[in-house]
Formats: structure tokens, sequence, C-alpha cells
């Protein structure tokens, strides 16, 4: 990939970026899963549609929460042993439609975000920023040159 790249990361995708490229998702009641690698100058995103799939394992790639956070760690090619010098940035998992009685399997941004967080937890990479929730979308973006992360609130229109 060649550098400086603007790398749109789309729903049920992984990317990797790394020299000048810029990763960036724009979420609603998806999540957006980024792991920035620092001192390998290595950075990647998921965005993710669901929390698990209804049965079967979630496989690779990052429709579900439950397969992107083993995806990222493989295409990143980070070991058991380096899962410490990785930190991870959660965004997104916005309630984007007005409901008038909450439905009875729950918020799917709010599950979204709550499997990020949890699968996260269970290895050694350091959660540094959680923003999710709410009625407003977000984009999350890296910037690989400058080995930093944002979160930008998107408001809502009415």
């Amino acid at each position: 990939m060649p550098d400086g790249q603007d790398i749109q990361v789309r729903m049920c995708e992984v990317k990797v970026g790394s020299g000048t490229d810029v990763l960036r998702a724009i979420l609603g009641s998806c999540v957006g899963i980024g792991l920035l690698w620092r001192k390998r100058g290595l950075y990647a995103m998921a965005h993710c549609l669901l929390p698990e799939p209804p049965q079967a394992p979630a496989g690779e790639g990052a429709k579900y929460v439950t397969g992107a956070v083993p995806t990222l760690l493989s295409m990143m090619e980070v070991g058991r042993s380096q899962q410490d010098e990785v930190e991870a940035v959660i965004a997104g998992g916005a309630c984007m439609v007005q409901h008038a009685t909450p439905p009875r399997h729950g918020l799917i941004g709010e599950q979204n975000a709550r499997m990020a967080q949890r699968l996260l937890a269970e290895t050694k990479i350091k959660v540094v920023h959680v923003e999710v929730g709410g009625e407003s979308g977000r984009v999350l973006v890296i910037d690989c040159a400058q080995h930093q992360f944002a979160v930008k609130t998107i408001g809502r229109t009415t």
C-alpha cells in the first residue's frame, strides 16, 4: 500500500495503516476498535456491526466484535508476548434509532461496546480511551504519522 493514504474503514472491514496513512471510520451503533502499536509504527482499525454471531464462531473479519479482535491482532502480527506494547481505543455504540420502548434484546450499540471492552480486557492490551453510547454518531480517526487518535462527535439532525 502506498504511503499517505486516507483509509476509510467501512462497515465489517479491518484495515491496517502505517507511515503517513490516516485510518477513519464513521460510526453509529457500530463500534470501532482501534489498535495503536506505537513502538512499531503500526496501527489498525475494525468497524464492527454486531457483538457476536447468533450461533457459530465469528471467524475472521469485523462483522462481529468477537471476530474483530483476533483479526486485528493477526493482521498486525502481534504475538501474545507483545500485546502489552499495544494500546486500544473504542468508539461508537450509539443508539441511532428512537425507540418507544427499549427492544427486549437490548440496544445493539451498547452490546457492541460492552463486547469490545470485555474482549480487550481479556488481553494485555491497555484501553486508553472509550467514547461510546449516547445518541450521536462518531468519527474515529487514527493518524499513523502523528501516532495519535481522535474521536469526533457527529451532531444529530432532527
